[in-house]
């Protein structure tokens, strides 16, 4: 990348950044971004593609140290299968509420946003794996989507803004509710009449 084109990248996505954690997910246009970044419309179109895009490529960068971590734990061996797991959502929900804005952005404008993260497919998986060494023969899918949907940034948002529980409340109902689904029985893929 040249370093005009280095320096604007870079701009645009501070200035996206500024204007989602000031205004909110909703508050902010293309053309807006474009003026706080100091370059014309037309550039942010052809770098991002749309909203969807820019945002995206702000969550990626917010990002980059939790899918680092996940990475690690998925190869850390060593580590008792449960504490893994743990860990794994304990970090993710430390992610979410430090980029809080940003990953509200992101589920506001992609439906593929399934995961409080930019790579919704890639965090499932890597959750998918590390619950399989747990619940060998569960239905570690749906519970990876179960324990995910907690950890939605809209979700997150709701119980500490607008229920008042505060962030390290929701923080230990979270990984309460993680230990139980580690505990509990595990139902088989489609178990169940209605699954059948």
């Amino acid at each position: 990348m040249r370093k005009d084109a280095a320096r604007n990248h870079a701009a645009i996505l501070g200035a996206a950044v500024r204007l989602i954690v000031e205004r909110g997910p909703e508050g902010f246009s293309m053309e807006d971004v474009a003026t706080a970044a100091g370059v014309g419309k037309g550039t942010v179109f052809r770098r991002f593609g749309d909203r969807e895009g820019l945002v995206r490529a702000v969550v990626d960068g917010s990002s980059e140290r939790w899918r680092a971590e996940s990475r690690e734990l998925l190869e850390a061996d060593h580590l008792p299968a449960e504490e893994r797991v743990i860990t794994y959502v304990a970090t993710l929900f430390d992610h979410v509420v430090a980029a809080l804005p940003l990953v509200m952005a992101l589920e506001r404008v992609s439906a593929r946003s399934i995961a409080c993260d930019a790579d919704a497919e890639l965090t499932h998986a890597r959750l998918v794996a590390l619950v399989g060494r747990v619940k060998p023969g569960a239905d570690v899918e749906f519970l990876a989507h179960a324990l995910l949907a907690g950890l939605r940034a809209e979700v997150v948002h709701h119980l500490v803004h607008r229920c008042g529980l505060g962030v390290a409340r929701v923080r230990a109902g979270v990984l309460s509710v993680a230990r139980a689904v580690l505990a509990g029985e595990a139902e088989p893929a489609g178990g169940g009449p209605s699954g059948e």
